[in-house]
């Protein structure tokens, strides 16, 4: 217990809080910059849809970070914790901000006297998100790059603004509105499998 506490510890303090307060206050302005007050349904998901997967995807950016500091290649080396595993609990303590940070978001639309289907919104936003994450582990898994790494989640965020569904199908990110749950089940398992298959991609360059 005491080597997942050290682990969980310095990711939390060095590397993910900062993220953690930059998305935090994101969340806190963008209701009140692109005015959520009173909106109707239709409104509140659009504005949720296109501004909040950009917000979460910044609890995504420190997932790999770490790796290049010394304490977490000493770890590694001693082989007394195994680094898919350090990966897991850095993706457990993003995916606990990403929840939170998501019904923060959504009661800060309650407050604002903005209609919104809690539930449905709630499992949309992880879903968004999730996926998005998902693409930049991936990207940054192949590439070693943060910046490469961004050109998925960035690229398939502008296909989904400029192309609709006409391409993207089921993978089409603004599907609130339409109250699609498969293609919210759909981004949601595979922004899951990204995830995992990116470790599973970092683990071999270990």
């Amino acid at each position: 217990m005491d080597i997942l506490a050290k682990v969980s510890i310095v990711f939390w303090r060095f590397h993910f809080y900062p993220a953690v307060i930059a998305a935090l206050l994101l969340t806190l302005l963008f209701p009140f910059l692109f005015g959520v007050e009173n909106a109707s349904i239709m409104q509140s998901a659009e504005i949720y849809e296109r501004f909040f997967p950009l917000i979460g995807l910044i609890l995504f950016l420190p997932l790999y970070l770490p790796d290049g500091s010394e304490e977490t290649t000493s770890l590694i080396k001693t082989k007394r914790f195994a680094y898919v595993n350090i990966l897991f609990l850095r993706f457990i303590q993003i995916m606990l901000a990403l929840f939170l940070l998501t019904c923060g978001c959504l009661l800060i639309f309650k407050q604002s006297n903005a209609a919104i289907a809690f539930g449905r919104f709630l499992f949309g936003g992880l879903a968004n998100t999730l996926f998005m994450g998902g693409l930049f582990a991936f990207g940054f898994a192949i590439t070693a790059q943060p910046v490469a790494g961004l050109i998925l989640p960035l690229g398939y965020y502008v296909a989904s603004l400029f192309t609709g569904d006409k391409y993207l199908k089921i993978f089409y990110l603004f599907t609130l509105n339409d109250q699609d749950a498969t293609s919210k089940l759909v981004l949601f398992v595979s922004g899951i499998v990204l995830v995992l298959v990116s470790f599973m991609l970092a683990k071999r360059r270990t």
